[in-house]
C-alpha cells in the first residue's frame, strides 16, 4: 500500500498529522501476520536473518544445508531464519451508553476522544503498511472490521462515526471473534471508560492472552469523573440505565476521589500482573499524550 493514508474524517485533524507523522507501532510480543513486513513471527521462513539449525531428513532442499557445519562436524542440518511479516491490530472500541458524557471541561464527549484515539492509531498502523481492524462493542459486538489495509482508514473511520453511545457495557461480548481458536493473534488495544467490575476485565484479558495476543488499555475518563468538578447540588443522570440520583458533589467529593483511586490502582495492578500496557487519560487531553505514551509502553516495556 501507498506510505501514506487518505485522511478524509472529521476524526484527524492536520494538526494531529502533524504530532503522528514520526511515529510507529511496534507490538512487544511476537506477531503473526499474512504478509512481509517489519514484525518478527514465530514461524520459521527465509528472510535474511538466521534463526537457528535443525536435522537435515531426507526431501530437504539442499540449498538450506549449512556447508560450514557439515564440514566441521561432518552433519547434516539445515539453516533455519526468522520470517518477517506484517502487524495485526485490532481496535476494541466501548460504544456504550456512558461513553457518551462530556462534562464542562472536555471539548468532546469520552466517545468522540476514544474515536479521535483510534483513528489516529489507525493512520500509524497503515502508514507503517500494516493491518487495523474494529471491534465496536456496548453490551454485545456491534460491528467488526478484520484486520486490514486497503481502504480500511475510510471503513473504521466512518463505523466510529456513524455510531451513537448506548446501552450498557458487556466487554466480554463485545470482543467477539478475538477469543476465538481461528483468529490470528496480533495486537488489541482496549479504548473504554471500564464502567465494570475489574474481575470482568481480568477475564476478558485472559482469554485474549490465552489466544496470544498483546494487550493494551486505554483507560478514558471525562474530567468531571475523576473529581466530581466544581458541580452545585446536582441531579445526576446513568448513562447505563442506572437511574437518576440527586446529590451535594462538595460532600461526596472526598468519598468518591478514593473510589477512583481504587479503581485506578486495581486496573494497574492487574495490568502489571497480565503485562498489559495501561494508559490512564481524560478526554480534555490532548490526543497526541496518551498516543505517545501508549507507544513507549509498547516498544519498551
Amino acid at each position: 500500500m501507498p506510505s501514506t493514508v487518505p485522511v478524509t474524517t472529521s476524526l484527524i485533524s492536520a494538526e494531529d498529522l502533524g504530532r503522528l507523522h514520526s511515529l510507529q507501532v511496534a507490538a512487544r510480543r511476537i506477531v503473526e501476520g499474512l504478509r512481509s513486513g517489519a514484525h518478527r513471527s514465530p514461524h520459521k521462513g527465509h528472510s535474511v536473518d538466521f534463526a537457528d539449525h535443525r536435522a537435515y531428513v531426507p526431501g530437504d532442499d539442499l540449498r538450506h544445508l549449512d556447508w560450514k557445519v557439515l564440514g566441521r562436524r561432518d552433519r547434516l542440518v539445515i539453516k533455519r531464519y526468522e520470517a518477517e511479516i506484517d502487524l495485526g491490530c485490532t481496535l476494541v472500541v466501548d460504544g456504550s451508553g456512558s461513553m457518551a458524557y462530556q462534562g464542562s471541561r472536555a471539548t468532546v464527549s469520552k466517545y468522540r476522544y476514544a474515536s479521535m484515539l483510534a483513528a489516529a492509531i489507525a493512520y500509524l498502523i497503515l502508514k507503517q503498511q500494516d493491518r487495523i481492524g474494529l471491534q465496536l462493542f456496548n453490551d454485545h459486538a456491534l460491528h467488526e472490521l478484520p484486520p486490514a489495509s486497503q481502504g480500511q482508514f475510510e471503513r473504521l473511520c466512518h463505523m466510529l462515526e456513524e455510531h451513537s453511545p448506548q446501552l450498557t457495557t458487556d466487554l466480554d461480548k463485545g470482543i467477539g471473534s478475538l477469543s476465538a481458536p481461528d483468529h490470528r493473534r496480533g495486537l488489541v488495544i482496549l479504548i473504554s471508560d471500564t464502567m465494570m467490575a475489574v474481575d470482568a476485565l481480568q477475564s476478558v484479558i485472559d482469554r485474549l492472552a490465552h489466544r496470544g495476543h498483546d494487550v493494551a488499555l486505554i483507560w478514558v475518563l471525562d474530567p468531571d469523573e475523576t473529581d466530581l468538578g466544581g458541580l452545585a447540588v446536582s441531579r445526576f443522570q446513568g448513562l447505563e440505565q442506572d437511574g437518576e440520583l440527586v446529590a451535594e458533589p462538595r460532600a461526596l467529593r472526598r468519598a468518591y476521589q478514593e473510589q477512583v483511586a481504587q479503581h485506578r490502582l486495581a486496573l494497574e495492578k492487574l495490568c502489571l500482573s497480565r503485562r498489559v500496557v495501561f494508559i490512564p487519560t481524560t478526554s480534555a487531553t490532548a490526543p497526541h499524550m496518551p498516543l505517545n505514551q501508549l507507544l513507549m509502553g509498547l516498544q519498551h516495556r
